[in-house]
């Protein structure tokens, strides 16, 4: 039980230090979108990899 619990614990804060890491990679305006050769989806407002 506590070798559970300690994976747990391991396991969340491993994922609260990746989670941001990941998330900072979309550019956040069309300007840095485009120039990271990305294409910006204009109702969503967000920044996805071009197809």
């Amino acid at each position: 039980m506590k070798s559970l619990v300690t994976m747990i614990v391991a396991l969340g804060l491993a994922i609260s230090f990746v989670a941001p890491t990941l998330a900072a990679d979309a550019p956040k305006n069309k300007a840095d979108c485009e120039k990271a050769g990305m294409k910006w989806d204009d109702a969503k407002k967000t920044c996805a990899k071009a197809q």
